[in-house]
């Protein structure tokens, strides 16, 4: 069964637009119930903290774009991609992005359907629904990109297991030749 928060993302906070377009300066702390939730969403043993300092402003154009700069910080317990040894550390990662309301695009954005898409695109503003940016989706958005489940606990390496050698073809023949001779 899934709850409502599941169903709005893993971290739902979302802020007006117009709000975030005078500038914020918001810090965001996961509580026990969040990280636990986040915890299950990207497979980890445990999110043992996360917090986000996130600071929007208006950027420069001709129509009202919202610049957001998020910085998050938090504390993982996961198993080691070698050793499947539980461990923790810390993780950090970084996201800045623009936004811009659907309403004010006008007729600029289409239905782009199946295409390729080049690094360009990457620079585009996402486009935001219903007058609101959900801040809380880019904390989820950076955390992922920061995490990476096949982490290696500190000092572990991981060692090719040995092969058994490949039998010598000359090695069934010296089967052949010490086996007992038959009678004629």
């Amino acid at each position: 069964m899934m709850t409502q928060d599941m169903d709005e993302g893993l971290w739902p906070h979302k802020v007006r637009f117009d709000a975030a377009l005078r500038g914020l300066k918001l810090d965001l702390v996961a509580d026990a119930a969040r990280r636990q939730m986040i915890a299950q969403g990207f497979g980890m043993i445990a999110l043992d903290a996360l917090s986000a300092h996130i600071v929007t402003r208006a950027a420069a154009g001709p129509k009202p774009v919202v610049h957001v700069d998020l910085r998050l910080e938090g504390e993982v317990t996961q198993e080691c991609g070698v050793s499947l040894e539980p461990f923790s550390h810390a993780i950090s990662g970084e996201l800045s992005l623009d936004c811009i309301e659907r309403g004010r695009l006008g007729g600029e954005v289409a239905d782009i359907g199946a295409r390729e898409f080049s690094l360009e695109d990457l620079n585009e503003p996402d486009v935001i629904e219903n007058g609101q940016i959900d801040l809380g989706q880019y904390v989820i958005e950076a955390l992922g990109e920061a995490y990476d489940p096949f982490a290696r606990k500190p000092g572990v390496v991981f060692e090719e297991p040995e092969s058994p050698p490949e039998p010598s073809p000359f090695a069934a023949l010296a089967k052949l030749k010490t086996a007992p001779k038959g009678e004629d």
